[in-house]
């Protein structure tokens, strides 16, 4: 399962191995300046819901029931969002600007966790 590594300046989203293969992509560094927004959520799979049905594909693998990682378009708001999702269980969403995707979505028990130290250093 992804894990978040928070920094003074920065936050890493740490994928395992399979997690890359089924991204696409390596970790996530992002100064924390381009954080807009930190939300923890309860299910992050009815996170995920809106994802698949207003976004395409772009680079992801989804196994139902299992996980939904990998990037996903939404042409008419012309934002990226990547999900690092799996099964139901907590999660953090985080708005970003002026990153390479517009949003991250994981699946983490550790969501209040992040999500306090985040709002932390954001604030």
């Amino acid at each position: 399962m992804a894990e978040l590594s928070i920094t003074d300046d920065r936050v890493t989203v740490t994928l395992t191995w399979w997690e890359k293969l089924a991204s696409g992509r390596s970790h996530f560094a992002l100064p924390l300046r381009t954080i807009t927004a930190v939300e923890p959520v309860d299910s992050v799979v009815a996170a995920v819901a809106y994802e698949r049905t207003k976004g395409r594909r772009v680079q992801a693998t989804r196994i139902p029931g299992m996980t939904t990682t990998g990037v996903y378009a939404h042409d008419a708001e012309q934002t990226t969002t990547f999900l690092v999702c799996h099964r139901e269980g907590p999660g953090i969403i985080l708005d970003l600007m002026g990153a390479t995707v517009d949003r991250i979505i994981v699946s983490t028990p550790k969501a209040q966790t992040y999500a306090r130290a985040l709002r932390k250093r954001l604030m």
